[in-house]
């Protein structure tokens, strides 16, 4: 008997898109689900502390988030469909003396869990499995008290390029850095604030990325200097940025890669539509390379209809000469609409440095979010 097929959808796609649904249900019955399943109550309970936050001073302000992202790659080989899904608290305090405030907290504890997803971050073991991670946790001391030197210790996203103004936290949407880095989050100490118009911030990590290791001594030193912007959003404040990157950054497979980078990056708005870009230069391994980013995007009034096309391109010379890598996105972003917010996004990535074929990705994604 042939198998049911959706309405304009091949029987073989119909039965990926049913083999999908039945992969979330799963999920949430596994055993190993059960870690992500109580990260999430201990969120819910840190995030009620919010309903009495006017009441007292200094007080935690809590968010509790929880993500469910499929993917679908298509290519010339197999058809693969993965899930990953997240659950975790966001918290920041800020701790004020007598007259100014004197540190920011920032902490953000997370569990994923991967289900045959084809390209799963490396820290994941197996094809089912469950990590609890460690995303942000840092505490800023403003030593100036008025914004101009603040001195950052902890689990911190890398100042580099449009990573500084741009939120793509739990996004489909991505950007340059970690590929042209090796990594976005790192463990170090820096200093940053605000001149005039214009942010600073510095940081000397690691060089491990998400995980802290000290094998093969790695280490790395990361700067930006930019327009001052209001805080990090989807869709950044105007204006331009200078970054710099040096480091010896331990891979994922324990080998050490020497690295440097300078980047260039810039937003600019003509009414709805943005027009966002980076590029960088510099080596890998003592290899030329350069990367760039442009992206146009439109908002309507609120942002809560975002739209994207996006374009990157990835260059190395190798002694066999230039290899490639090239990508073409299309995106949206849906929200807020009680806390959730939708997204779902196409790539084609045209080629790679390891496969000159094709290959068609699409991912959405459902993310709820409580403050």
């Amino acid at each position: 008997m042939e198998a049911a097929r959706l309405p304009g959808l091949s029987s073989v796609t119909s039965m990926k898109l049913l083999e999908y649904i039945l992969k979330m249900h799963t999920l949430f019955r596994n055993a190993y689900s059960l870690k992500a399943v109580l990260l999430s109550f201990v969120g819910l309970c840190l995030s009620c502390s919010n309903l009495y936050a006017a009441q007292a001073q200094n007080s935690w302000r809590n968010a509790f988030e929880i993500v469910a992202r499929g993917s679908y790659f298509v290519d010339a080989d197999s058809q693969k469909l993965g899930v990953l899904y997240s659950t975790g608290i966001d918290a920041r305090k800020v701790f004020a003396g007598n007259k100014r405030n004197v540190a920011t907290v920032n902490l953000q504890l997370d569990m994923w869990c991967t289900d045959n997803q084809a390209r799963r971050p490396p820290f994941f073991e197996h094809d089912h499995d469950c990590e609890s991670l460690v995303r942000n946790a840092s505490v800023n001391f403003h030593v100036s008290g008025d914004g101009k030197l603040n001195i950052l210790i902890g689990h911190t996203e890398l100042p580099f390029g449009l990573e500084v103004p741009v939120s793509t936290s739990k996004s489909l949407r991505t950007l340059l850095t970690p590929r042209d880095l090796a990594m976005k989050l790192d463990w170090g100490v820096g200093i940053n604030g605000t001149l005039g118009k214009f942010d600073y911030s510095a940081l000397l990590s690691r060089g491990s990325g998400i995980e802290y290791r000290h094998n093969e001594d790695p280490w790395s030193f990361t700067a930006r200097v930019g327009h001052s912007i209001n805080r990090q959003r989807f869709l950044p404040e105007p204006g331009l940025g200078l970054s710099i990157f040096r480091g010896n950054v331990l891979l994922n497979d324990g080998i050490i890669s020497k690295r440097e980078r300078i980047a260039l990056d810039g937003v600019r708005y003509f009414n709805r539509f943005g027009l966002v870009s980076q590029f960088s230069f510099g080596d890998t391994d003592d290899r030329d390379a350069w990367n760039g980013l442009v992206e146009l995007n439109w908002s309507d009034s609120i942002e809560a209809k975002v739209g994207y096309i996006q374009y990157k391109s990835y260059n190395e010379d190798f002694q066999s000469g230039w290899k490639r890598a090239k990508s073409a996105s299309i995106g949206a972003r849906f929200g807020r609409i009680a806390g959730f917010t939708w997204a779902v996004q196409y790539t084609r990535e045209f080629s790679s440095f390891t496969n000159n074929g094709d290959q068609d990705v699409i991912d959405f994604q459902l993310k709820y979010r409580w403050e």
